[in-house]
């Protein structure tokens, strides 16, 4: 006994969407190949006498060349990606050995080297004082009155030895920045100039990362400004 085939046996355009978005919950959507052979199926055992309707056909189709066109514009964003994320670790390699201004004032020092610093006033100084400290101690090596100062960026640089004019040791320390103004005493913002070691691609950021001379990473969206060369080379 042969079954009769009716027009129940078929999918409309939303039971064929509905059935793609089922698929893709507990799988993945079907494939172009599973589609042509469902497709294929359904026009072979189709009744003649009530074969599929034309508009039904044309929907099914143009949901599948959604769904491919989807799979294409993901694939091309994929790859216009991958040469982002190989631009970006070509530029990065280029920064390897130069000052990158970045915020803070952690950075390191091989010893009686110069340090380069930015401290950032939004009202100015009646009187902008530069200390530099030990970061694993605390204690207080260098400190210096670099007079008044207007609102905006300023430089910052310390010859890298102590207030008594010895060598400071090779470590790591931390350039802080206060501003005197109507009596009051204040830190203000710092950034400071570290050597790039190396960089890598954050897979979680998703973005470039430098490796500093202190360690420690920061994004490449951070850097302020970089240097042609640092002086600090053989930390």
């Amino acid at each position: 006994m042969v079954d009769t085939l009716t027009t129940s046996s078929f999918l409309t355009s939303a039971q064929y969407a509905d059935q793609q978005m089922s698929t893709a919950a507990e799988d993945d959507l079907l494939g172009r190949d599973a589609f042509l052979q469902l497709l294929t199926t359904q026009l072979t055992n189709q009744d003649p006498l009530d074969p599929m309707d034309n508009e039904a056909f044309v929907a099914q189709l143009a949901q599948f060349s959604s769904v491919e066109g989807i799979k294409g514009m993901q694939t091309s964003l994929e790859s216009m990606s991958s040469a982002m994320r190989q631009d970006q670790m070509i530029a990065g390699a280029n920064l390897m050995g130069k000052g990158v201004l970045v915020p803070g004032g952690a950075f390191a020092n091989a010893g009686g080297q110069q340090a380069e610093g930015v401290a950032k006033l939004d009202f100015g100084a009646e009187a902008l004082l530069l200390d530099i400290h030990d970061q694993d101690t605390g204690e207080l090596i260098y400190s210096e009155n670099l007079g008044s100062r207007g609102p905006g960026n300023h430089d910052l640089s310390w010859n890298g030895r102590t207030n008594t004019g010895d060598v400071a040791p090779k470590g790591n320390y931390i350039m802080s920045a206060n501003v005197a103004l109507n009596g009051e005493v204040k830190g203000a913002p710092v950034s400071t100039v570290s050597q790039v070691k190396s960089v890598k691609w954050d897979a979680n950021l998703q973005e470039l990362t430098l490796e500093i001379n202190d360690g420690k990473y920061v994004s490449l969206s951070q850097v302020e400004r970089i240097s042609a060369y640092y002086l600090n080379t053989d930390y």
